[in-house]
């Protein structure tokens, strides 16, 4: 979806089901259903009843959702999860609901950003959670990609990035299609203009209307504690930190170089 979309819920919406009809090789009916008088969250719940369902009989559907974290900064977040919630609970209902399922894929645990959680899809269904790579899935995912690092490199990546599935895989698809060398990669990790330049302003910006966080953060980095309990598990949620017996750790050594410079002032 396209960034304004995701500030103007009828764009949003309308784009939302054409998208869908795309994906499903279907006829675009937005105009057609979008006649009704009715606000864009019932639309979008008639189009993928009336016409998604109606025009893929008897087998199940799978709607796939990647980066859905994209929405997380949207003024009508909660309508659109509470949307897909109210898909979920639909199928309790029975007909043809029970053939959609969703899956959503996001890169941060969403609880923080939606206000009533009984109008959340994240708190239903199953969460499969992706967890670091181990040196041996490292190394797989190097050769893999026709193994662009020796193992000394590879061990020093590892150490920077802690074996962080995106950064990693991110990492050695820049150095297999040889857009940047392994000591480029290194002496920049942590400029804004980097290699992981996009991926850690995210997490600057998403930090910078909660000041408790950034305090929590540079807390950790500097201490190995977080005395807030609360601001510990969001940090963690966010991917940020993890605990190892009684210390409270950066996730990797990027996170704590980069975020050490930025938030330290």
């Amino acid at each position: 979806m396209e960034g304004a979309a995701i500030e103007n819920p009828d764009i949003f919406y309308r784009q939302f089901c054409s998208t869908l009809a795309w994906e499903f090789d279907l006829e675009d009916r937005t105009e057609e259903i979008w006649k009704a008088p009715l606000g864009p969250v019932q639309n979008a719940t008639n189009y993928v009843l009336r016409h998604i369902l109606k025009a893929i009989p008897g087998e199940p559907i799978l709607l796939a959702m990647d980066e859905v974290e994209r929405m997380f900064a949207s003024p009508f977040r909660s309508d659109f999860f509470s949307m897909l919630r109210s898909w979920h609970n639909r199928r309790a209902q029975g007909g043809d609901w029970t053939r959609l399922n969703l899956a959503l894929v996001t890169s941060t645990e969403p609880y923080q950003f939606i206000a009533d959680l009984n109008q959340s899809p994240f708190n239903v269904g199953a969460v499969v959670e992706l967890s670091d790579f181990s040196p041996g899935q490292g190394a797989e995912l190097n050769r893999r990609h026709g193994e662009p690092l020796q193992d000394t490199e590879l061990d020093k990546l590892t150490g920077l990035l802690g074996g962080h599935p995106y950064l990693t895989r991110k990492a050695l698809h820049l150095l297999a299609s040889k857009r940047i060398t392994f000591d480029v990669l290194l002496a920049t990790a942590c400029e804004d203009d980097g290699p992981f330049g996009d991926h850690l302003r995210n997490h600057l910006f998403r930090m910078s209307d909660y000041a408790e966080l950034k305090s929590g953060l540079m807390q950790v980095i500097k201490y190995q504690r977080c005395a807030d309990e609360h601001v510990f598990f969001r940090l963690r949620g966010a991917g940020l930190v993890r605990r190892v017996g009684n210390d409270v750790l950066p996730r990797n050594e990027l996170y704590a170089e980069y975020f050490g410079k930025r938030l330290g002032g």
